[in-house]
């Protein structure tokens, strides 16, 4: 129960963080559609949640157009791009953070009127995560392995977090109805009941029930989502394992599977599931860019062009493809085939703020 409290009070600590000005801010919203950065934040972070747990392309939009004039493209691009400097300037590692940038921008591609927002997010969570887990790994040039002096990439850290009570969370709902709205539309509620919304909230952040586990395979794949939407790799993995014992084709599965393992810096047990899931959809190019992604960690620069070559093949529009491919011949010594790949990265997206940054540093 005390780790179920500690996950709702790390989602909504950011909301209360804000209670001083809710009730100024009712007056705020009657008046002017302009939203401070902490307002962007405070929402964003209510967003990133709802993705780590399986927000689909339409659910991503639903909450923008629920923002009306404060759901506008343009002015949450220029926040994200401060809100990417501040967090780029602490070096603290956040993976968490920024796998869930990257799901977000790849989510949010999918819809013309949010598709800069999700370009940006996921400029802002590849640069984070890489920054984090890869960093050291770029710019060694001896064995496929890494030196054993080089720093091992820690997992992010827990923040401390204070614990709350189920009764302190249903106080503060029926306290701050403003609170109440913002948490029933982000889960999908009807009602601003406290009572409806603290059960909706007990129910998702439910930990698995050892007595009665997951039986069928989607129930073991969600298991799965479900660990590794909490960071919980190695619960995840266990998850998607469970579901590959009773049928070991399932591509998915397997994909999800060797993405935890690299998560877990576990580059090379990554492997055979991402070969495996290619056996079974060869022509999945985001299989591809992640075993590419897999081959890149390991300096087999070589394998790891082949893959990103196989992606582009399949989705010639993938500019992140490109930059990948730009980043590996850039490592290979081949400065103007990765020019080149860099380029035709901004072609397709002309703000991709990674391979403006290569470009600048290679001219």
């Amino acid at each position: 129960m005390q780790r179920l409290l500690r996950r709702i009070w790390q989602w909504l600590r950011s909301l209360w963080g804000l209670e001083k000005s809710l009730d100024s801010r009712k007056t705020f919203q009657e008046t002017s559609p302009v939203l401070a950065d902490g307002d962007y934040e405070f929402l964003f972070m209510q967003l990133l949640e709802g993705v780590a747990h399986g927000w689909h392309e339409g659910r991503v939009l639903k909450f923008f157009q629920r923002l009306q004039e404060r759901g506008r493209q343009r002015p949450w691009v220029d926040w994200l791009q401060r809100f990417g400097d501040k967090v780029l300037a602490n070096p603290s590692p956040n993976q968490q953070l920024a796998v869930r940038m990257i799901r977000l921008g790849e989510l949010a591609q999918a819809f013309p009127e949010i598709e800069q927002i999700g370009t940006t997010s996921y400029a802002i969570g590849r640069d984070l995560y890489f920054r984090n887990s890869a960093e050291v790994i770029w710019e060694y040039s001896g064995e496929d392995t890494p030196s054993s002096d080089s720093p091992p990439v820690l997992p992010p850290q827990e923040p401390e977090v204070q614990t709350l009570s189920i009764e302190e969370l249903y106080q503060q709902l029926q306290q701050n109805p403003d609170l109440a709205v913002q948490i029933a539309e982000q889960l999908g509620l009807d009602t601003e009941d406290p009572t409806v919304i603290v059960e909706a909230l007990v129910e998702q952040f439910k930990p698995i029930d050892p007595e009665n586990p997951p039986e069928t395979i989607e129930d073991w794949f969600q298991t799965g989502l479900h660990y590794a939407g909490n960071s919980d790799w190695e619960r995840a993995i266990e998850s998607w394992d469970k579901a590959l014992a009773i049928d070991p084709d399932v591509a998915q599965a397997l994909h999800n599977r060797a993405s935890a393992l690299g998560m877990l810096g576990k580059f090379s047990e990554a492997l055979p599931s991402f070969e495996r899931a290619l056996e079974l959809e060869p022509t999945d190019f985001q299989i591809w860019n992640g075993k590419g992604s897999a081959l890149y960690s390991l300096n087999r620069w070589q394998e790891a062009l082949e893959c990103w070559d196989e992606a582009l093949n399949l989705k010639t529009d993938f500019y992140q493809g490109w930059y990948n491919r730009g980043c590996t011949l850039e490592n290979m010594g081949d400065i103007s085939a990765a020019i080149a790949s860099f380029q035709k990265a901004l072609e397709i997206q002309p703000d991709f703020a990674l391979a403006q940054s290569k470009l600048k540093q290679l001219s």
